[in-house]
């Protein structure tokens, strides 16, 4: 019976063993997981901790009794700090006892996800200092938020988690600052969206100080944060979160010898293969074929992770299939505002030479007449030639999250302006125009 180790328990690695275990007899899986819980939506944890989800268990989808069988083991809290590719060996830690053990595996899954990046100023243990990555970080952040006293909130970071975070504690009455290095919060986005997620931030009370670094934390006798300095100014914090980005959990397969991305993203191909015969790759730890660009990427996304990992439990089963990689596609929530994108923003069309145009509109969500219709700015990228779509990009209050979906489908099959500009969408007044939006975006793109 051939021994197949997963390395991570969590969207990638519990999505593989489980579709594995229930498409094959023939095989014995063992997950080692370093955390206390397996199979939990982690991007559930911006709203926990804002309280829209008053408890914890809410994000847990399955627990390690719920899928242990005669072939199937769950190991929590235990750590694979070490692998062998030659002998086909794992070194395991428990971090419970601190014992360590020396598993052999006939393929090895690693999907051991991705880690935020820490800066210097962490090393030192200061209170109420905090990064994002699991349930338990979430419930040591919303157990200090809580507290009436914490009333000054340092977000240190303006991608999706910090701003997802500044709305979360800005919900929960404190007084919010984020600071980012750079003049552009959320990056992938172009700057026409951008400008509009500005407003929604000042409008709601977010301080934000951009093109400012933090040089130091300054804390008290105790070792509690006080405040955070930086190149421009020091501003009072009783909690900081740190959100500058994650990093491919992947230190542990130092020596190896497997391919990997300058940030530490395992090499795969489309049948999720590394470059060592036997190691497969999931997940936020993996790369990601972009069918746009047709390079290697790393996009950490949830949807990915359990795409991938449904996959990978089919091809070690002995099925015929592959990954065909993806587009980006993305949505957030901040306040009032949905923004989501997909294919390739106007930086990406730049360095890679695309012959491209834009185009950029105002449209509403539902039909002028009807009550409460709201804007929707959607921006287009093409190719300036074929009229090819190659990126999407859109702002609004309603009717954003699922419009995008389908403008993935057109990048997808490259579809053309003048063929979007005709698909059969629907219309009734409470839902859209006679014209979609995306057809008013395309129509206007195409002249």
């Amino acid at each position: 019976m051939k021994n197949i180790i997963v390395i991570g328990g969590v969207a990638a690695g519990m999505s593989c063993a489980a579709k594995l275990h229930r498409e094959s007899k023939d095989v014995e899986i063992t997950v080692y997981e370093m955390g206390k819980e397996i199979s939990y939506g982690a991007c559930g944890l911006p709203y926990y901790i804002g309280d829209v989800i008053s408890d914890s268990d809410q994000l847990i989808i399955k627990r390690p009794e719920d899928f242990i069988t005669e072939r199937f083991d769950i190991k929590i809290m235990n750590q694979v700090i070490r692998v062998n590719p030659v002998a086909k060996t794992i070194v395991v830690r428990d971090l419970t006892s601190g014992t360590e053990l020396e598993k052999s595996y006939d393929q090895l899954v690693v999907a051991s996800g991705a880690s935020p990046v820490q800066p210097d100023f962490m090393k030192k243990r200061i209170k109420n200092v905090f990064v994002l990555r699991d349930i338990p970080d979430g419930e040591r952040i919303k157990k200090v938020a809580m507290d009436k006293r914490i009333r000054n909130v340092a977000i240190i970071g303006g991608g999706y988690i910090g701003l997802e975070l500044a709305e979360a504690f800005s919900n929960l009455g404190k007084d919010v600052i984020v600071i980012n290095r750079s003049e552009n919060i959320m990056k992938t986005f172009d700057s026409e969206i951008r400008a509009i997620l500005l407003d929604e931030l000042h409008r709601n009370g977010i301080e934000l100080h951009l093109n400012d670094e933090v040089e130091e934390l300054i804390i008290d006798e105790q070792d509690n944060v006080q405040g955070v300095k930086t190149t421009e100014g020091l501003y009072p914090a009783d909690l900081v979160v740190v959100a500058i980005g994650v990093r491919p959990a992947t230190s542990f397969l130092e020596g190896t010898g497997i391919e990997m991305l300058s940030n530490g993203a395992i090499i795969v191909n489309e049948r999720l293969e590394s470059s060592i015969k036997d190691i497969y790759a999931i997940g936020d730890c993996a790369t990601l074929y972009h069918r746009i660009l047709h390079e290697n990427t790393h996009i950490p996304l949830a949807t990915y992770a359990n795409k991938q990992g449904r996959i990978l439990g089919d091809i070690l089963a002995g099925k015929k299939v592959t990954f065909p990689g993806g587009l980006g596609a993305s949505v957030v929530k901040i306040f009032d505002l949905t923004l989501s994108q997909v294919g390739i923003n106007e930086k990406q069309a730049i360095s890679h030479e695309f012959d491209y145009d834009t185009a950029f509109i105002k449209g509403y969500d539902h039909a002028s007449y009807y009550p409460n219709n709201t804007p929707v700015h959607i921006k287009y990228i093409f190719d300036k030639e074929t009229h090819v779509l190659l990126g999407a990009q859109m702002v609004g209050k309603q009717g954003v999250a699922h419009r995008i979906d389908a403008l993935s489908i057109v990048i997808d099959k490259a579809m053309t302006l003048e063929e979007l500009a005709l698909s059969d969408f629907v219309y009734s007044p409470p839902f859209s125009g006679p014209w979609d939006p995306m057809q008013v975006a395309a129509n206007v793109a195409k002249k």
